[in-house]
């Protein structure tokens, strides 16, 4: 017998700081990414999550966020009022309800597993967790039931790979530090590459870069330049609150901000998570005007491979968004995947029958990514 017993829990209240840790060991951030957001909130979603325990111990757990996804919302014009009128005949397609596994903010997402599970009790612990799964969103009645953003390295219950279909999903960015300088990394680039971050080593002049763990004398800006980019940005999941960047050094070990100034004037910051394992670039958001003029997307790609070089950090994971650029300066691609369940036979055969086609129209309006695997 494995005495195995399963929870929803609809705050993470029930799992102590210390199951979080060992459900999600280091390297991971994701235990003190899923307390943080869930004080400081993202509107339009609900985050809960589903605990298989064994002897009342938390052995798995499964992250969790609802929201409905209006299609609309993604577009402007006549693709909007299209998209709308659609909304309102089928609902069920075009404005569903999700019951999402995984997690709104991570390089990619994770369930939590206790490394201490034999294999035997993984599997029924992740067989169990995927039908209280279901049985939630049987209760709920929730159009889609997904798993949201995971790639090849996490850990998920193979019972998933067989009731459910899979589209590939954004790509994640990641150099490995193989290097001992920056001149050898530079070396390893193309032509192109090369000149491009030359020449925003010749800007840099102009930019005051500075490092800090205390934002609160500039969170209003920082604020405003991260709405602005999520403004800006095709394929925006919601937007974080204020708190979320307010609080986040003090929540999640290694978080730190490089803030760019002008002129005194701040312009970018970069939201970074530094540890000796890895460093993961969780935002990069700057005034698209200034940031462009003075490329500061490449002088923070410099600015963090240079800190990498120099703490002996091997790997930079540089986040979703942008492949080919990060491409272009050396970076290795990981393929995403989101897996889905339609609640209604016939809408969840047309979406796996018609994959090509409904990547293809969702791209034409404009809000999904034509992922590229490396």
């Amino acid at each position: 017998m494995n005495n195995l017993s399963w929870r929803y829990l609809t705050r993470l209240d029930g799992v102590s700081p210390a199951d979080l840790e060992r459900l999600f060991p280091e390297p991971s951030s994701t235990g003190h990414f899923l307390s943080l957001l869930e004080g400081s909130g993202v509107d339009g979603f609900k985050q809960s999550c589903i605990v298989v325990l064994q002897d009342d111990l938390p052995v798995l757990l499964l992250p969790l966020f609802e929201t409905r996804f209006d299609l609309s919302s993604f577009v402007e014009g006549w693709n909007k009022k299209m998209l709308q009128l659609a909304g309102g005949l089928l609902p069920s397609l075009f404005r569903p309800t999700l019951l999402c596994v995984g997690s709104l903010v991570g390089e990619w997402s994770e369930i939590g597993i206790d490394p201490r599970l034999d294999a035997a009790t993984l599997h029924a612990a992740g067989a169990m967790a995927i039908s209280a799964l279901q049985a939630l969103a049987s209760e709920r009645k929730s159009d889609v039931v997904a798993l949201y953003n995971f790639n090849q390295y996490t850990r998920l219950p193979g019972e998933v790979f067989k009731t459910f279909s899979q589209v590939d999903y954004r790509s994640s960015a990641s150099l490995t530090i193989d290097f001992s300088s920056m001149e050898e990394y530079l070396s390893r680039l193309s032509r192109g590459a090369r000149k491009d971050l030359r020449r925003t080593m010749r800007a840099a002049a102009s930019v005051v870069v500075m490092r800090s763990r205390s934002i609160a004398p500039y969170l209003e800006r920082v604020y405003k330049l991260y709405l602005e980019t999520v403004e800006r940005s095709p394929m925006a999941f919601g937007a974080l609150n204020r708190s979320f960047f307010e609080k986040i050094c003090e929540t999640v070990p290694g978080a730190e901000y490089t803030l760019y100034f002008v002129e005194e004037e701040l312009v970018a910051f970069n939201l970074l998570v530094v540890k000796q394992a890895a460093m993961e670039d969780k935002f990069f958001c700057m005034d698209y005007e200034l940031g462009r003029k003075y490329n500061l997307y490449f002088l923070s790609w410099l600015e963090n491979v240079r800190t990498c070089v120099e703490r002996q950090i091997p790997v930079y994971h540089a986040g979703q968004g942008t492949e080919e650029v990060k491409a272009h300066l050396g970076a290795t691609l990981i393929p995403s995947f989101i897996l889905f369940r339609h609640r209604q036979r016939l809408l969840d055969r047309f979406l796996v029958a018609w994959p090509a086609i409904n990547g293809k129209l969702l791209s034409l309006l404009g809000f999904w990514p034509k992922t590229k695997r490396s």
